[in-house]
């Protein structure tokens, strides 16, 4: 019998081998991210100017391959690099090849914004940077719940890492607001111990457990105790200002910049997963009532999530480059621009986890495994949802400014469609109730907050829908893609006799039968069959894969190729 020791031990050399395991994929995620980021030869200006170059690194499809490494180039290149070539570029020239290190990767770039206590709340941060006689500043965490929560800063590759960390500066006693600054946190080996000869701090990092499910970033929680820091930390100035909350959002423009970056991985996720599908619903054959072996394509039930989920990867293409566009418009007002971005991203995010997990679930007992990559897909969209801005927080803020005509999205291009309709409808609704209430703010809570994230919905896919009609789109993947939407909220078109449910399924079903004979084509307008790991695309795909699994049997057994 097994001791208690003995199972202790087991346990303990299991999750030495699952951390040196973690730890080795972690290195290849960074190996990825810096291949894929040199791929693109991404220059000062492309992170400076967010030329179509950078834009394009985040719809590329070789992204959905480690989400890890997305991750990390995302950080490196977007918030890091992004945020100090702000400073290079006008007041801090000295900044420009710190910046040209990080976009070769020969140094680490972290992004220090959250707090484990703060979550959303981050204007409210309390790591906190006090002015030094001496001109230095004593960087520090207060509490436990103040540390830096999720930047992966734990010694990697033997590369020294810098971060940009965020803590609200204190000037003869006074509070002046959250300010970025300039942090070293590791050589690559060990943990930094001084600044300077003569002065020395103590960074302290503790590494989190995988988030499970994604691919391994090694998350960590960072606190600072009173680190000296030289003036030339600060990016920015020490002048107090009567804007703080607006130089704040400022001070974080890339965070707004990653939320249309991020967001728009859905497109690549959504283009490489229905392709598995696509293939797999081919080859994978059930018995028919005939008795003759049919492809399981050749039913609504595969044929409908399958088709919707192409359709949205043509039209959410559309969607970005008209959202670019704008987001990169200097005239319009900035709010509007995120504004745009945090429509953009809740489509987007909705479409990809809805078609990630319904296709998945069509995938029967080869969806639930990693290698066949749809799974995976759901988690680390789960991710970006989260990242660069909480959707339904972003969701809530939006409404609230547009229902208090604090500034005017883009109206449609097309506002007699039913899409533009229902959008209309909602804020009109919402607008009614919280003015004839006698309390705006509890009307808001009560009845308008729980409604938000839908009618945000309701505008992205409006915006999703003109674009594609604008830009020319196929027809048949506009329908479908326009009838998907509408069994969003099917309630209220029934409800407002827009159309019946009777119509509704009749209208998908003549969308389908329009986009189906067009499958092939629209798989290979995709571009994602090099990008595809999954092994079940394919005969000969699985074969070679099964010859990579381990093989149990008898000394005399014949083991023949697996086989789906």
């Amino acid at each position: 019998m097994t001791s208690t020791s003995q199972l202790c031990q087991s346990d303990l050399f299991k999750k030495r081998s699952e951390l040196l395991s973690r730890d080795a994929r972690v290195v290849l995620s960074y190996d990825r991210a810096k291949a894929i980021g040199l791929a693109f030869g991404i220059t000062f200006n492309d992170i400076l100017n967010l030329t179509q170059n950078f834009w394009d690194i985040h719809t590329h499809p070789n992204m959905v391959l480690d989400g890890a490494a997305c991750t990390l180039l995302t950080i490196q290149y977007n918030l890091v690099a992004g945020t100090l070539a702000k400073y290079a570029a006008t007041t801090r020239p000295d900044l420009i090849s710190l910046v040209e290190d990080i976009l070769r990767w020969d140094v680490i770039g972290q992004f220090c914004l959250t707090e484990l206590g703060r979550g959303i709340d981050i204007f409210r941060m309390k790591t906190s940077v006090t002015l030094l006689p001496t001109g230095e500043f004593d960087l520090h965490t207060p509490s436990p719940s103040d540390a830096k929560f999720m930047p992966p800063t734990i010694p990697m590759k033997g590369l020294p890492c810098v971060a940009v960390v965020f803590a609200q500066l204190y000037v003869d006693g006074e509070c002046r607001g959250p300010r970025p600054f300039l942090v070293n946190i590791n050589d690559g080996y060990d943990m930094c111990s001084g600044v300077t000869s003569m002065r020395t701090y103590c960074s302290m990092t503790r590494l989190l457990p995988p988030r499970g499910g994604s691919s391994p970033v090694n998350h960590a929680l960072t606190s600072f105790h009173h680190v000296r820091l030289p003036p030339s930390a600060l990016l920015g100035d020490l002048t107090k200002s009567n804007t703080i909350h607006h130089d704040f959002m400022s001070s974080i423009w890339r965070v707004m910049v990653g939320s249309l970056a991020l967001s728009s991985l859905a497109i690549p996720y959504l283009r490489v997963g229905s392709f598995v599908a696509a293939r797999y619903f081919q080859r994978r054959h059930v018995t028919s009532l005939q008795g003759n072996p049919v492809p399981i394509i050749s039913y609504r039930t595969q044929q409908l999530p399958l088709l919707h989920a192409i359709a949205q990867a043509f039209v959410l293409r559309a969607l970005h480059k008209w959202a670019i566009e704008q987001f990169m418009d200097n005239n319009l007002d900035v709010r509007v621009r995120h504004g745009i971005a945090a429509c953009c991203k809740a489509v987007m995010i909705q479409h990809a986890q809805v078609a990630n997990y319904v296709l998945s679930e069509r995938l029967g007992a080869q969806g639930l495994f990693e290698y066949n990559q749809l799974s995976n897909f759901y988690s680390e969209m789960r991710g970006v949802s989260i990242a660069e801005g909480d959707i339904l927080a972003l969701s809530m803020r939006l409404v609230a400014d547009t229902l208090s005509q604090t500034y005017e999205l883009p109206v449609s291009t097309h506002p007699d469609g039913p899409l533009a309709m229902h959008e209309i409808s909602l804020f009109d609704e919402a607008t009614e109730t919280v003015f004839s209430s006698s309390d705006f703010t509890q009307a808001f809570m009560q009845y308008v907050q729980p409604r938000c994230q839908l009618m945000v919905e309701s505008m992205g896919h409006r915006m999703a829908c003109d674009a594609a009609v604008d830009q020319g789109v196929p027809q048949c993947l506009v329908d479908l893609y326009l009838i998907n939407a509408i069994k969003t909220d099917a309630a209220w078109y029934v409800e407002h006799g827009v159309f019946t449910r009777k119509a509704i399924v009749h209208m998908e079903d003549a969308a389908l039968s329009a986009a189906l004979p067009r499958l092939e084509e629209l798989l290979t307008a995709m571009e994602v069959e090099p990008y595809v790991s999954s092994p079940i695309i394919s005969d000969k795909c699985w074969e070679e894969f099964s010859k990579t699994l381990p093989v149990y049997s008898s000394p005399q057994a014949q083991v023949p190729a697996a086989r789906l």
